[in-house]
């Protein structure tokens, strides 16, 4: 059963079946509200200057720097001893304004105003921090 404010978001018209590795691009389109062809400009041109091969695995120093320049500010989700990281689910329901993106165990989803856009129901992932448009 698909979590309460979990919306399917496929901004990439020509994957049909959802096969392509590009969350971090979605995840932009969403947040910046730009076409994916937009956002995917965005990480090539950043790809490009670091001298990478792939904008579908980009390393995470490069991602960083692309979101920093777009104007987000990072923060991490540390889990003391005896607690547990917040879903994806968790910090959208806590968060009923505004626009992230969450980073999660080898993914990226948007969340905004309350809502986590995905191609895929992530909520039940753990966060390892987030990006807030600013």
């Amino acid at each position: 059963m698909a979590s309460r404010n979990y919306v399917y978001f496929q901004p990439n018209k020509k994957d049909l079946k959802d096969k392509y590795g590009d969350c971090q691009i979605r995840a932009l389109c969403k947040v910046l509200d730009i076409p994916w062809l937009e956002a995917y400009d965005l990480m090539v041109a950043a790809c490009r200057k670091e001298q990478i091969y792939t904008i579908f695995s980009c390393p995470v120093d490069v991602h960083n720097r692309v979101m920093l320049s777009l104007g987000f500010k990072y923060t991490g989700v540390s889990n003391k001893k005896g607690t547990k990281r917040p879903t994806v689910k968790q910090f959208a329901s806590q968060h009923p304004t505004g626009k992230y993106i969450c980073k999660v165990a080898n993914h990226i989803v948007a969340v905004v105003d309350g809502k986590f856009y995905d191609t895929w129901d992530s909520g039940e992932y753990s966060m390892y921090g987030f990006y807030e448009k600013v």
